[in-house]
């Protein structure tokens, strides 16, 4: 075959994501939270788990799971019971074994009634507790170290973004005209009065952050049609400067709304913007 002949599929945001990891299949973990109760979580399958807080009756769960890096791990699973409601939650987690640490993040809707496609995070850290190893006081922790930072996210073939980190509660999305996200992304973004969204950022350990994304602010203002609240999960490793992740949220798919539920992941480039660009303001704040 001639590569200049092979045509590529239609790649969204996944084309550079990890295939799911099952590696945790027959490990057992218990997550001593800071909220004040302890997590179990049982990997019985490559894909299949059981989960269960303070010794309630364990739940299954279908997962999936990508990597930061040879130690660290993105896992989340959709709550069984929520699945087919308005109220769908998902649990997320990123497991750290070499500091045997861990950050929960609880993501659910409807908890809004007039807008009930958003998504709320709720965050917690912890310690993994081992027999016969002292558990960890240290833990992983919200992070200012990405401010001033501006990372050429490449997606696919044809779309890369660029994140501007300029505050620890938002970021700023653009991208250049020669992306295809440029036709793909930005007919719903003019309608806002400006690309920032709502983000958190933890630092997991030096050069690997977890950035946490609601794009929440395009169904505050426009409520649609298509393009629902969205959370989006990265685990991002700066020293091999890649991504990965995954999507909680709600997207039209025809005529009806369904879940978007996708792992997705990129490489990055650090680039330099235009001050006025790096410090423009905010239409969101006062």
């Amino acid at each position: 075959m001639n590569l200049r002949d092979y045509k590529r599929p239609i790649y969204g945001i996944n084309q550079f994501c990890q295939t799911h990891c099952s590696e945790l299949k027959g490990q057992h973990f218990t997550f001593h939270m800071d909220g004040g109760y302890n997590y179990e979580l049982n990997f019985i399958g490559e894909d299949t788990l059981t989960w269960s807080i303070d010794g309630s009756e364990p739940k299954q769960a279908v997962y999936e799971c990508v990597k930061g890096d040879d130690t660290t791990y993105l896992m989340d699973f959709d709550v069984v019971e929520t699945l087919e409601t308005d109220h769908r939650s998902n649990e997320l987690f990123i497991i750290d074994l070499a500091q045997r640490l861990v950050t929960r993040v609880f993501c659910y809707l409807g908890y809004n009634k007039e807008y009930p496609f958003l998504v709320k995070s709720e965050y917690d850290f912890g310690a993994i507790v081992m027999e016969g190893r002292e558990t960890p006081f240290i833990r992983h922790c919200d992070s200012s170290e990405l401010i001033g930072t501006t990372v050429e996210w490449h997606w696919n073939q044809t779309m890369w973004t660029h994140h501007k980190y300029y505050d620890a509660d938002y970021y700023t999305l653009t991208w250049p005209e020669d992306s295809s996200a440029a036709r793909d992304l930005a007919p719903p973004f003019l309608k806002l009065p400006s690309h920032d969204d709502v983000t958190r950022v933890i630092k997991i350990k030096d050069t690997m952050y977890v950035f946490c994304l609601t794009e929440e602010l395009m169904e505050r203002v426009t409520r649609g049609p298509g393009f629902r609240s969205n959370n989006m999960i990265f685990l991002q490793n700066y020293d091999r400067m890649y991504h990965a992740g995954r999507t909680f949220g709600t997207i039209l798919r025809g005529d009806k709304y369904v879940p978007c539920r996708t792992l997705f992941g990129a490489f990055g480039n650090p680039i330099q913007l235009p001050d006025s660009v790096l410090y423009a303001e905010n239409a969101y704040t006062v």
